[in-house]
């Protein structure tokens, strides 16, 4: 059944689950932005660092091809070839320490440095022959010294520079993929998470459902959908208390269907239940939102009727009247009149509940005392047979318990 409870806790839920999962996919979002962007970044500053490199043995071997006293620009290749012998080492050192400081595995790189050292050594070697060349003059013989010790340091810079380029590269790919499979675990992980908080959501108004659903069979006649006696208890205690505060009138209407065995022993107990039933939605439409309509049990009904008086509560019990006596009844009930014994009680100052329905049940023992389908209430009380005066509550009192005996 939905109620407002159920619909609140309901709008609750959604909002906070909406909430999490607004959060979840805000953090999903900007973890992979992140993580594309600055996957392998490392990675990509050493790959530039290596690539600038690479462009060194290639000047360095046009350099030493040039360096002749015959060439024209001789001199701009000697200033170039002593600033490459000066650079190189630097840029060695760098791309080392990368290398060192990054996740590549020590077996893969090993070579490579150790190649880089060896051409660190020839590196010196080139620089104090180029020294002295140029404090001596050049030569045919120093000239062709210095390309062949240029060419090993060319060779063993590029297979460097290659390698580890490679390397490089392929370590960068590995980071990628591995980041991609660590992305789809967040984004798993969020997901199971959200879920297992939507599961858990569900289950608390599935929970919630159950309980109101168990208190409303409790406080609920299963024939008729009423409240039963025990609901109507509650309504009471809270209405009295609520009166204490606000000193506002309360009235209770007690109802009996008049004769109503005879339709069950007549037609069967089935076609007395829609009699019943019947009779409870007629209740219902002829009373408001705010009073409370009870089954107490067989074909005994209760109204209590909040902010109203004694007159106003007559005045609703003769609509009911007339509205049992019009009720339709079951089609193998045709001919079987319908009617109704109301007694109404106004609540008094230091009244209980007890005391108002104690009152309210001597009016209807009084209705049914005087012929049936009538009302008796604390403002005028039927005539009893062979009685020519109104009774009053000691009168009636006198008169239940002799007909008790």
């Amino acid at each position: 059944m939905t109620n407002a409870p159920i619909r609140a806790l309901r709008r609750r839920l959604l909002l906070a689950f909406g909430l999490l999962a607004s959060v979840c996919a805000v953090a999903i979002v900007y973890y992979a932005a992140q993580a594309r962007q600055h996957v392998g970044a490392d990675y990509t500053a050493m790959v530039a660092d290596v690539v600038r490199s690479q462009e060194d043995p290639a000047r360095l071997l046009t350099a030493l091809t040039r360096l002749e006293n015959e060439h024209p620009d001789h001199r701009i290749h000697q200033e170039e070839l002593g600033e490459l012998l000066l650079r190189i080492p630097r840029r060695i050192e760098n791309i080392r320490i990368q290398v060192l400081r990054s996740d590549l595995d020590r077996r893969d790189y090993a070579p490579l440095l150790e190649e880089l050292s060896h051409v660190e050594t020839r590196l010196e070697a080139l620089l104090g022959q180029f020294v002295q060349v140029q404090r001596d003059g050049l030569d045919e013989r120093e000239i062709e010294r210095l390309r062949e010790l240029g060419l090993e340091i060319e060779g063993g810079l590029a297979w460097s520079y290659s390698e580890l380029n490679h390397l490089v590269q392929q370590a960068s790919a590995d980071q990628r993929q591995t980041m991609g499979w660590l992305t789809l675990a967040v984004v798993s992980l969020l997901v199971m998470v959200v879920l297992a908080v939507g599961a858990v959501m569900l289950m608390m108004l599935r929970l919630q459902r159950q309980r109101d659903a168990m208190r409303h069979q409790s406080h609920t006649d299963v024939l008729t959908g009423l409240f039963n006696r025990r609901r109507l208890q509650e309504v009471a205690e809270q209405e009295f208390a609520r009166r204490q505060r606000h000193d506002a009138p309360l009235s209770l209407m007690l109802l009996d269907l008049d004769h109503f065995k005879r339709v069950n022993d007549a037609y069967g107990h089935p076609v007395g239940d829609e009699v019943l039933t019947s009779f409870a939605e007629t209740l219902q439409r002829q009373v408001r939102r705010l009073d409370t309509v009870a089954r107490m049990g067989g074909e005994e009904f209760a109204v209590l009727l909040p902010n109203t008086d004694g007159r106003a509560a007559r005045q609703l019990a003769e609509r009911i009247l007339g509205a049992t006596r019009a009720m339709p009844l079951p089609e193998e009930a045709g001919d079987h009149r319908l009617t109704v014994s109301i007694g109404v009680s106004e609540a008094r100052q230091g009244d209980s509940f007890e005391h108002l329905y104690t009152r309210a049940d001597r009016r209807l023992y009084g209705a049914k005392e005087a012929g049936r389908d009538r009302v008796v209430s604390s403002e005028a009380l039927p005539k009893v047979a062979n009685s020519g005066a109104p009774l009053d509550d000691d009168e009636l009192d006198k008169l239940q318990q002799r007909n008790a005996r």
